[in-house]
Parts: C-alpha cells; structure tokens; sequence
C-alpha cells in the first residue's frame, strides 16, 4: 500500500526514537530529496561526561566517509595536471623501498594495492597489547618495514588504511599545502562546508566537536580515542549533518570536480584477472534493490557515520553518532527503504539452512592460509573470514551463494553434498578450494605440548610466548605493563581460532601453524584485514 510522505516521515520519527536516549550518546540524521530538507534530528548526549546533549550543529566524527574527499583532492591534483593515478606510489614518494612503493595511486584508492597497515594487527603486538596514543609518523615508519605485501598489485582486495595515509602524504608533496589545508580551500570553501575540517588528532581540542564514546560489556561507555596521531585522508575529517548534505548533493550531481574525474570516482575497480568489484575512489556503488546507491560508513573509536545517496531519486541520507554501539549503516537503509518503497524491488534473499547443512562447519585453503566458516542463525546460513563474522550468505542475481565480504565479491561454487570434503570459494574473481576441517578437535594439551614456547613478529623480531596454564592455551605478549593473552582454541592440528579484546570490542581472528619434519617451527596470524602475520620460532627443540 503506498503511503504519503507525512506518514513516511512519521515512520522515520518513530524509527530514530527507539535509539533515542537523554542518558547515553546519539544520533544526528540528516535527510534530503532533490535539495529539500525532510528531517534534521539530533538525539542523545554529545559528552555523557558533561551531560550535554547533541544538536544538528554538533561536530562529529565521520570516520572512513573522509575517503571519498581523499579521492576528489586527488582527481582535482590530476585536472591541475600535477598527478597521474595510474603512476605507482614511489613515482611520488620515492623514498618508499619494498612492497609499498609498487602499487598505483589508484590501486591504493580503490584499495586493490596488497599494502599492510600495522595499526590493522602488528601494532597490538609492537604495544604489547595497550595501543596508546602513537605519534604522528609512526605508524607509517612500522608499515613501511613489511617485506611483503598481502597479495600483488591488482590481484585482490583489501582494505587499506594505510594505502589512503600514504595518499594523504601524495597530496601533500605535490600540492606543496598541508591536506586540511588543501581541503580547506579545494573541498570545504568551495561546497560552503563551513563547519568541516581535517583533524587528526584525539588528544587536541576542537569546540563543538562531540566526545566519542565506547561501549563496554557491562553497559557503561568509555572516552573513545583514536590511538594515532595520522587520521588523514583514510578518516580524519569532522563535520555536521548540514554539510555532509551539501556534500552529499555534490556526490549526487556533481558541481566540484569535472565530469571526467567523477567517472573516475566512479568506476569499478578491475582486478588482474579481469573481475570488478564495487568499491570506487572511497564510494561504493551498488544497487540496493534494484536501485543505484552511492554510499561509504564510517569508524572511528567510538564513533561512527553512514552516507548514502540514490542519485535517480535524488535522495541523500546522513546518520552520524557518538557511540560505538551505533549501525548507522543499518538505519541508513531502513530509512531508505521507508523512502522509497514505492520503487525498490524485493530484497535478496538469505540463504534458508535447512536443506544446506552439510556447508556448516570450518573450512580452510592451504593456500592462502584463510578459514571460511558457515554457521546458522536464525534459520539462515552465516559466514565468517578467518573468524571475524561477515554477514548472512544470500541469493545472489544469477542465482549463485555469496555476498560482499571483507575481502572482495564472495560466491561459493559448489553443490551442496552431505558427503562434501571441500568446497570450492571465489574471492575477487579467483577459485579456491577449501577443505573440510574436523569436527572435533585434537587434545588441547597434546596440541600445546608442541606450541609452547618463544616466537617473534617477522619483520619486527617482537617476541611472544605460547602458553598453556590451567588448561588454558594463549598467545602471551609479555608485557611489562599489564597482562595481555590471546585465548586459542583448537579447530585441527593445524588451525586455530584466536579471541582478544580490543578497547572493549571482542576480536577474532585465526592462527595457522606451520611445521618443518613434523616439529611447529612457526604460525601465521590472521585478522578479519591483516592476513598473514608470520611469527617464528625462537628455540630450538
């Protein structure tokens, strides 16, 4: 049944009043069509510390959305004739040596580049698990030490923050400005963003800026911090629901930056072997239900954002908050969905678990040392990436299982056996079987009996410890300022599931081993963005 546009906005209020609250942190949503204002809404506190509550002039944090600024400071570099992005990195920064020269300036703005970022897994281990405040620089000198890269230029997917701060320098060295002060004069005055700006660090002080804050297990919230002192183009920028509307309307119908540099913004990155993927120069683009969608979130620690805009109807929706707890992503679409009802096609569906449970179970490809899992929820199937939850597999529109994932276009080409062994995945266009790992596991202490001892980060030479006290088995940092363990559980003889805590969240992630005549001479440690760290042995046996 269609409904006016009062009733739909009516919807909209009662939707953000359910995660209204005068006592913990909010929500600001924005929302406009072809330029009109339909809802402007603030919720919750600005600073629970203070108990000052958040209004649609209050600064936020828009996290990962920054990117897509990156992108147009770069194309507006190429129109001036002082950039090309199908140049490599070190064209521009030559004294970048190893790995993290090679890839192109777009690869590093589609995130196709292979670059590690050591603030994606190293960095927990070079801080013996405390993360503190790091200096501007440091992050970079740490990446900059990796001997190799994830995978080839060009080869897969994986997102890189780092590859975006390298951008960020890019800007800087050929535009002879600081990037906020680039995007100052090139981005915010120009588009009359008059209450945005670059600002990378935590610690200083900005007026009308909300306090992040992070949710902790037991219910309280924490000041949120982001532990760098580098918040640049990957996620440095604050700004307020109206000017991220003006925005907004920019990515929408473009007024800054040519017709030539939005196509670029736009298009799909290719990979080597001729697949594409949906992630622009810091855009996604998709279709939501038949409809186009141009949209990017955000994530900072303890705060987040989501923008989207359907360019056919002319709709633009912004939702930023103070918590980490938010899913401004996942309001951002209900409230499209309340919007445009009248257009949207049915939705994807999840793929039912009755009838598929032989695909339930740990899978895992010695190949890229990568652990897919399948698990039910609710009566639908679940898929998880070296342990860090992904989503709900779904139909897809050539009928094939898969998803986004978080490391590229997934599908699953296989028939569903009950007598099934393997099953063959495709990440970003490439085919890859994976075996069925056991159902039950080895013997812990038989396990540990051939883990525990002293290994060290490769590349960094930073030691850890296995352990394995009151039958327990942990990756032990060592370190001199508080204890810091990650738990391991057994799935095989060769792989383990890894649990942490970080600034409160839960982590997952998963351990490899590796082995010489028999004996463990080494493991690989693998986050849901960091795959791969190889840790050696330090003793002999």
């Amino acid at each position: 049944m269609s409904t006016t546009e009062p009733e739909r906005i009516s919807a909209i209020d009662t939707l953000l009043q359910a995660s209204a609250r005068g006592d913990a942190p909010g929500y600001i949503v924005g929302i406009a069509q072809h330029g009109r204002l339909l809802v402007r809404r603030a919720s919750g506190l600005a600073s629970v510390e203070q108990a000052v509550a958040n209004t649609p002039k209050t600064r936020m944090r828009i996290g990962s959305v920054s990117k897509q600024f990156t992108g147009l400071a770069m194309m507006l570099l190429v129109e001036d004739g002082k950039l090309d992005i199908d140049q490599a990195v070190r064209t521009y920064l030559p004294e970048l040596s190893g790995p993290n020269g090679a890839p192109t300036l777009r690869q590093c703005l589609n995130h196709s580049s292979g670059l590690r970022d050591a603030l994606d897994g190293a960095a927990y281990f070079l801080t013996e698990g405390l993360f503190p405040q790091i200096p501007a620089g440091l992050s970079h000198r740490w990446s900059s030490r990796f001997s190799d890269a994830h995978f080839a230029p060009g080869e897969a997917w994986n997102y890189s923050n780092y590859g975006y701060l390298l951008l960020s320098l890019v800007i800087e060295k050929v535009s002879g400005l600081t990037l906020g002060d680039f995007m100052q004069q090139r981005l915010f005055a120009p588009l009359g963003m008059v209450d945005s700006q670059l600002f990378p660090d935590d610690m200083e002080l900005l007026q009308g800026l909300a306090n992040s804050h992070i949710r902790m297990p037991d219910g309280r919230y924490r000041r949120g911090i982001y532990p760098s002192a580098e918040l640049l183009g990957a996620g440095g920028i604050v700004s307020t629901v109206d000017d991220m509307l003006r925005w907004a309307a920019n990515l929408r119908e473009p007024k800054l930056g040519s017709a030539a540099s939005w196509a670029e913004m736009l298009r799909p990155p290719r990979f080597n072997n001729g697949s594409e993927h949906n992630y622009g120069f810091g855009i996604k683009c998709q279709l939501h239900r038949g409809v186009e969608l141009r949209w990017h979130d955000g994530s900072t620690f303890g705060s987040k954002s989501a923008l989207l805009s359907y360019p056919q109807q002319g709709l633009d929706i912004v939702v930023m908050a103070n918590r980490s707890d938010a899913e401004p992503g996942a309001i951002g679409i209900r409230i499209a969905e309340t919007l445009l009802a009248d257009v949207l096609a049915p939705a994807k569906l999840n793929v039912d678990a009755a009838g598929r449970e032989a695909l339930i179970g740990h899978w895992y490809s010695r190949e890229s040392r990568r652990v897919f899992s399948i698990s039910p929820h609710q009566g639908k199937l679940m898929f998880a990436i070296n342990a860090s939850p992904e989503g709900l597999l779904r139909v897809e529109d050539d009928g094939a299982i898969g998803n986004d994932s978080s490391a590229g276009p997934l599908r699953l080409l296989s028939a569903v056996e009950d007598t099934a062994t393997q099953i063959d995945v495709q990440l970003c266009g490439q085919r890859e079987t994976y075996a069925r790992l056991p159902e039950t596991a080895p013997p812990l202490d038989e396990l540990a009996a051939q883990l525990v001892g002293h290994y060290y980060l490769q590349d960094f030479a930073t030691p850890v410890r296995i352990v394995f006290e009151r039958g327990e088995l942990h990756i032990d940092l060592d370190s001199r300022y508080q204890p810091c363990r990650i738990r391991l559980t057994p799935v095989s003889d060769e792989v383990l599931l890894c649990s942490l805590r970080f600034f409160g969240a839960p982590l997952q992630g998963t351990l490899s081993l590796q082995r010489r005549d028999g004996a463990v001479s080494g493991f690989y440690f693998s986050l849901q963005r960091s795959w791969n760290l190889y840790f050696a042995r330090s003793e002999a046996r």
